[in-house]
Formats: C-alpha cells, sequence, structure tokens
C-alpha cells in the first residue's frame, strides 16, 4: 500500500502541516483559558477581555486550519483510492482468459468494491486520523509537563495503558477480518453465479430454493461479520474502561495540586482540559491502531492479487500473418484428463478461407484457443510463418475472434462498433449495409444505447453487429467460432455468404452447421470427426 500513499504523498504531508499547526492552535488556547479564568475571579476587566480576545482568534485559527486538515486528507484518501481501483481493474484485464475464468467474477467484484472499500476506510482514512491524534497527544503531553511533570507523568502512564489492548490481541483480529473478507468474496461470487443464470431460475421456478441457498451463505458471512465487529466492541470496551479509570485517578491527583496549593483554579480548569483532550485522543488511537493492525493482511492480500496480474509473457506480440498458420502434430489434454487432439497437422494460409466442422468434443474449439495461446500444445507445435507461437506472447493483435455468445457493452452502438477507435461514420453505415443491417445504418441510430448483453436487439441482430465489429477492425486473422448457431435458416444464409465474400484474410470458420452446397467455396473443409 506505500505505493499509493507515496503517489498521494503531497496531499498527506499538506495534512500534517495543517494538523500540526491546528493542535498548537488548540492547544495554546486551553491555556488562554485558563487565564481568562484567573483574570475573571481576580476581577481584572480589561485582562480578561484581553485574553478573551485572544482565545476567540485560536478558536477561529484552530478551526481554519482543521478545514485545511479535512481538505487535505480527503485528497490523500481520493489519491490513494483512485490508484488502488485502477490497479486492480488493470491487474483483472491484465490476466489471462483461462486465468481470468478460473476465477468467478463474484470475487472480482468483491475485491473492487468490497475490499478495496475496506482498505480505504481501514487504512488510508485512518493514517491522517493516526497523526492527528498522535500530535494532540504529544502536544497535549508537553502541556501538562509546563503545569506540572509529576501530574504529566501519571498522565501518561496511565491513559497510555490502552494501547497495548489491541496489540495482545492482534491475531484474533486479523484471522476475524480477513474471514469476513473472504465470506464477502464467496457470497458475492455465488450471487454473481444466480444473477447470470435468472431466466433459468425463473423458468424452473427454483426462486425459494436460490432463496434458501443465499440465505446460508450470507447467514455465514455475517456471522463471520459478527465476530469482526464483536472483537472490535471488546478490544474498545476494554480500552475504555482502562482510560476512564486512568483518568479519575490522574483527577484525584490533580484536586490534591488545588489543595496543596500548587494549582489556582485557572490552572486546574487548564489540566482537566488537558486531561480530556488527551483522555479521548488515546481512547482513539488504541481503536485505530487496532484497526490498522487488523487490515494488514488484507492489505498484503490485495498487493498479491494486483501483482498476480501484472505478469506477463514472454517474448513480443503477434503483429501480422504473413503467409501461414501451421499445426504440426498438434496434441492436447486438459489437466487429468484424455487427450482432446492427437498428432494435429494442419496448414491455413493467408488470403484463403478454411471450414473446421465435427461433433461437440471433438476438438475444435481447442485448436482455436490453442491458436490464441489460452493454452500450451502437450506435444508438437503450432508455427506461424514458420515461427513457433511460443516465442510469442500474445496472438490477439493480429487475430479476431467472434464467439458463438454475442457480447456487446451497455454503450453507444457506434463505440460497440468501433471498440473506442476512430472510424469513420460513412465506413460504420456501409458495413452495417452490408450486412443486412439497414435499420441502424444511420447516424441517430449509431448514437443509440445497446442495452446489457444486447438485451433491446434480437438474437441475429447480435451475432451480426459482432460479426461487423470484427471485420472493422481489419486484422489478417479472423476466426469465427459457431457464428451460425441460433438463427433462423435467412440469417444463416445471409452470414454464409458474407463469410465467403471475404477476401485477403485468413478466415478459420468452426461450425458443424454450413449448409452442404456452400462447402466447395472453402479452400479446404477438415472434419475433425474423422481426422
Amino acid at each position: 500500500m506505500k505505493k499509493y500513499q507515496k503517489h498521494a504523498s503531497t496531499y498527506f504531508i499538506g495534512a500534517l502541516i495543517f494538523i500540526l499547526i491546528s493542535t498548537v492552535f488548540a492547544v495554546v488556547l486551553q491555556f488562554f483559558k485558563g487565564d481568562v479564568l484567573d483574570y475573571a475571579i481576580a476581577g481584572d476587566t480589561q485582562a480578561t477581555l484581553r485574553y478573551a480576545i485572544l482565545l476567540a482568534a485560536f478558536i477561529l485559527s484552530e478551526i481554519l486550519f482543521y478545514f485545511g486538515y479535512r481538505q487535505f486528507s480527503t485528497r490523500f484518501v481520493v489519491g490513494c483510492t483512485k490508484l488502488l481501483k485502477r490497479d486492480i481493474f488493470e491487474s483483472i484485464l491484465r490476466r489471462g482468459y483461462v486465468d481470468y475464468k478460473t476465477t468467478p467474477q463474484g470475487e472480482y467484484i468483491a475485491k473492487y468494491t468490497n475490499e478495496a472499500d475496506t482498505i480505504k476506510a481501514r487504512r488510508f482514512q485512518l493514517l491522517p486520523l493516526f497523526w492527528e491524534i498522535l500530535f494532540k497527544i504529544i502536544f497535549v503531553s508537553l502541556a501538562l509537563f509546563r503545569l506540572d511533570w509529576h501530574l504529566a507523568l501519571i498522565t501518561i502512564v496511565l491513559l497510555t495503558t490502552p494501547l497495548y489492548i489491541p496489540k495482545l490481541i492482534e491475531k484474533r483480529l486479523q484471522n476475524a477480518q480477513n474471514a469476513y473478507l473472504k465470506a464477502v468474496e464467496a457470497n458475492l461470487a455465488k450471487v454473481g453465479d444466480w444473477l447470470s443464470g435468472f431466466e433459468i431460475i425463473k423458468n424452473f421456478s427454483i426462486e425459494r430454493k436460490i432463496l434458501s441457498k443465499f440465505d446460508d451463505t450470507n447467514d455465514l458471512t455475517m456471522d463471520k461479520l459478527l465476530r469482526d465487529l464483536t472483537l472490535g466492541a471488546v478490544s474498545q470496551l476494554i480500552t475504555t474502561l482502562i482510560s476512564y479509570l486512568s483518568y479519575f485517578v490522574v483527577l484525584i491527583c490533580a484536586t490534591w495540586l488545588v489543595l496543596q496549593g500548587d494549582f489556582s483554579a485557572g490552572t486546574f480548569f487548564v489540566a482537566i482540559g488537558m486531561i480530556d483532550q488527551l483522555s479521548y485522543p488515546l481512547i482513539s488511537l488504541a481503536e485505530i491502531i487496532r484497526q490498522l493492525v487488523a487490515i494488514k493482511p488484507s492489505c498484503r492480500s490485495m498487493e498479491k492479487f494486483i501483482e498476480q496480474g501484472n505478469v506477463t509473457g514472454q517474448g513480443n506480440p503477434l503483429i501480422e500473418l504473413v503467409r501461414e498458420i501451421r499445426y504440426r502434430n498438434v496434441s492436447f489434454a486438459y489437466p487429468d484428463e484424455k487427450p482432446v487432439l492427437e498428432n494435429f497437422s494442419f496448414q491455413a494460409q493467408k488470403g484463403r478461407r478454411y471450414l473446421i466442422k465435427g461433433p461437440s468434443g471433438c476438438g475444435k474449439t481447442t485448436a482455436i484457443n490453442l491458436l490464441l495461446r489460452y493454452y500450451d500444445v502437450t506435444d508438437g507445435s503450432i508455427e506461424i510463418d514458420g515461427v513457433p507461437l511460443s516465442k510469442y506472447s500474445s496472438t490477439y493483435d493480429c487475430i479476431t475472434v467472434v464467439r458463438q455468445e454475442a457480447v456487446l457493452f451497455h454503450d453507444s452502438l457506434r463505440n460497440n462498433l468501433t471498440m473506442y477507435r476512430d472510424i469513420p461514420d460513412e465506413t460504420l453505415v456501409e458495413t452495417l449495409q452490408t450486412l443486412g443491417l439497414n435499420q441502424f445504418a444511420k447516424k441517430d441510430a449509431l448514437d443509440a444505447m445497446v442495452a446489457e448483453n444486447g438485451a433491446n436487439l434480437s438474437g441475429g441482430e447480435k451475432k451480426r453487429i459482432c460479426l461487423a465489429r470484427a471485420l472493422l477492425r481489419d486484422t489478417d486473422v479472423l476466426i469465427l467460432d459457431e457464428p451460425l448457431a441460433n438463427l433462423d435458416d435467412a440469417t444463416a444464409g445471409m452470414i454464409e455468404d458474407l463469410l465467403l465474400s471475404i477476401e485477403g484474410k485468413l478466415l478459420l470458420v468452426v461450425s458443424h452447421q454450413f449448409s452442404e452446397r456452400k462447402l466447395p467455396s472453402f479452400d479446404d473443409v477438415l472434419n475433425l470427426n474423422k481426422a
């Protein structure tokens, strides 16, 4: 977390300077309170008025500088949190596709929301507060020494006793908070999973069963939260009891000094005010230390999570395809499973069209995923223009993939087509018209919003928009994985004709539905069922 604190260090230093000055004013004005009281008792009107004006000036100065401290500390917290959340999201984006899919989406959301906000509340927000309270303790302690060193020593020894409580139960505090955050991750993962299957839940009428399962995971999460809060409450209770006991002991000592004639009424008033100002900060400091101690494992876990996403593959990305892609005796098996591909050989040249067909489970999609470097081959090799694929860190820059599931963002149609690149509207309109999407081939339609997952579009429209997006990207290799799935005959026929009209690219179509009469239009048809 030091990285984020360093990033916002200017605001943190500004906050320290302002709270330091504010604290000086806060302590000095306590003496003015005593002077006002003593001069008032003595009947010195002029002196009383003079010190009352000074008191008012110092109070105003304390308030103004404290306001400045709050402004700087707020910017420090926002700056740290902003960079932390960016790093979390960037870490997720940097992950490989397979690595990303092995973690439930809810856990990523938990990292970005709950865990990041917990670190914000229990670290970033508490750091300026820690120094605010520490400065107050130091200056008030110095002021007490100025009044009477015996009283100062007794006060500091007694009132600092509660600070040791969090350290005594440090492990329990950390374990309780860790258990709660992990329970939240698991809970969000389950909720995300259920919501993604909302239609199935409704269709099978299992709302009550899902709610029952939610209750189980929610109860577990709240039990962990209760334990975390209970430990905090117990720690604070012990701290408060010891602090107030210490306060009364110090109060008795100050009263004895008055009876001995060492303190005037004004000095006693100042001493009690100082002790009040020291008592609450010490209680607060104990709670702050408790939370800073408890959040350490979560901070380490977050740093590890972010670091995992920064691991990049060796080599440079594949930028272009010049001649061909070649599979040489490729074999591949998922962990602890039978081989999906065995001694698979295939050559595909740029500028030609290829169809890979076969029944479900024959390895069609796996062959494509190996080309995308989602997995490494078990045996054999895949070569790009004679260079082993393993030499490249990724192939995304050279290959565009259109999957069976049409993925659209909740954004304008234009942004869904361009993927935030600068492409003239004329080009977008022309591409849409080519795909028979004339109703979208106009400016107002391009500016219209696409609902989440394209809910306001038909299945055929979503498929064709995704295909338009792929064509607009214009990479050397275009892969379409089951492009005809779940389409009516007319739409499927239109897409078949469009695919067969594409030139200048290496076109790989993975499908078991392509019309038999159109198969001769491919340069090669590979049937994995017979391979």
